[in-house]
């Protein structure tokens, strides 16, 4: 009997596997489009450069503080998996009040346009520490990497198409450009509710939490002064902090300063997506191998670069050159991140961590958004632009990041150490062969579910 339900189990594994990566596909376009549409969509609201920093901030905030009460929140419910449905159903019509906005009298729009926007960030936020806590007890151990990247892949690759296709339909459609803003996010709408159904049709793996792995917020920021976990989450949140100086105004500096169309605008952010696809795979297959904080050292070097160069010339094509790199860069760094967290923490405390990492997160990005709106219109211009002094001064910031916590913060696995031989880039490299294939699903042996060891002296003092 026992083989049996082993067997049951390995099926249900494997087809949420398979599933999933189609449940991302729907739900990663969805993100895209907000993620790439809801700022030119403010501005084409007229929102001014201080309610673009409130659109970016705002949202944030809210965000890190729903992370504080997620992982309570979360015991109301039997089901990880019934829960994130529910709230991918939910996030999916908060999309229509969205739209409306353009309905109403023109003082309440930008400020509804951010409400509206902060609930459906809310509720985004709340799927996913809990729908990483499942997949990662689902996904064997030993090709998290190489799994979670080929499905980042697939995604990327389905939302680039997509999101170049809407930029072509805003630039097409200048006479009627709000019609064009209704399709793009009801077409978001329909893609989060097939991916609400998907992900019911998941393994719901059981999960099972006691009264010792409960910790607080606070318990959690007064072990951070020695535990590594708590270093590495100072270190992102930095991070996020330096970063969100100047995303918000990418946007802005491109749309309304030197005056791209939307195609252009598309096709320069969209850019990093493209270049950073073919690598995912790669970055994950390096992160199993020689560890995920080595691939995230190694991409914020390249990060801090990124607004410098921006610095350099508003050339259309300039601007493309340089999202190679940060196409490069970000793909790993997102990937790895997440990653990290997977080999830090035990799955019982999981949901906890993520939440808390997001909470710290979210809240440096508010702060950073925040910030750099109040700054915007008061900094030295650099060659004639404002917005050019925001993208130094976000440079100038990550770098010190890195200077600081680069040697503060280490890997909890057993990992080699990462050398320029040839033998160490065959183990990378087969996930190019055609013979293995690209971008179908991994096939998974789970009777071969071997991991490196953790080092179970850093997990103590982590957690």
């Amino acid at each position: 009997m026992d083989t049996k339900n082993n067997s049951i189990h390995k099926v249900k594994i494997r087809k949420t596997l398979r599933m999933s990566i189609f449940e991302g596909s729907f739900s990663g376009i969805s993100a895209s489009i907000f993620e790439y549409f809801i700022r030119p969509l403010a501005l084409f609201l007229n929102a001014s450069l201080f309610q673009i920093g409130i659109l970016s901030s705002i949202p944030q905030l809210l965000i890190s503080v729903t992370q504080l009460y997620l992982p309570d929140f979360l015991k109301k419910f039997k089901s990880r998996r019934n829960f994130v449905s529910l709230c991918a159903l939910i996030q999916a019509f908060m999309v229509i009040p969205i739209i409306l906005v353009h309905f109403v009298p023109k003082n309440l729009q930008i400020p509804l346009l951010i409400s509206f926007y902060c609930l459906y960030a809310i509720i985004g936020s709340m799927i996913v520490p809990v729908w990483a806590s499942l997949m990662s007890d689902i996904v064997p151990k030993r090709i998290k990497g190489l799994y979670f990247g080929r499905r980042a892949m697939v995604i990327g690759i389905s939302s680039l198409v997509v999101v170049l296709f809407m930029g072509y339909l805003l630039q097409v459609s200048l006479q009627k450009v709000f019609w064009g803003f209704v399709v793009i996010f009801t077409f978001a709408c329909v893609l989060r509710i097939i991916s609400s159904f998907i992900l019911m049709r998941h393994y719901d793996a059981p999960l099972h939490i006691k009264p010792e792995h409960h910790f607080s917020f606070f318990q959690f920021l007064k072990r951070s002064k020695t535990g590594n976990f708590g270093k590495y989450v100072f270190f992102v949140s930095a991070m996020s902090f330096s970063v969100f100086i100047a995303s918000p105004y990418f946007s802005v500096y491109m749309l309304k300063r030197i005056h791209f169309g939307y195609i252009e605008y598309t096709i320069i952010s969209v850019s990093p997506l493209l270049f950073g696809l073919l690598l995912k795979p790669v970055w994950g297959r390096i992160g199993d191998k020689f560890g995920n904080l080595f691939v995230i050292r190694v991409c914020s070097l390249a990060i801090a670069l990124v607004p410098a160069a921006w610095l350099v010339s508003n050339n259309f094509y300039w601007l493309l050159l340089i999202q190679v790199p940060s196409g490069l860069a970000w793909s790993g760094f997102n990937l790895c991140t997440l990653n990290f967290i997977y080999d830090s923490a035990i799955p019982e405390k999981r949901v906890r961590c993520i939440s808390y990492f997001n909470t710290m997160y979210t809240f440096s990005a508010c702060a950073g958004a925040f910030l750099s709106g109040l700054l915007a219109n008061y900094v030295p211009e650099l060659w004639g632009e404002r917005l050019l002094s925001i993208f130094a001064i976000s440079a100038i910031l990550r770098g010190i990041t890195l200077l600081f916590f680069y040697n503060r913060v280490k890997e909890v696995k057993q990992v080699r150490p990462f050398k320029l031989e040839k033998e160490y880039f065959k183990e990378i490299i087969p996930v190019f062969r055609p013979n293995r294939g690209y971008i179908r699903p991994v096939s998974v042996d789970i009777d071969q579910d071997i991991s490196y060891p953790v080092k179970t002296d850093n997990l103590k003092k982590n957690l």
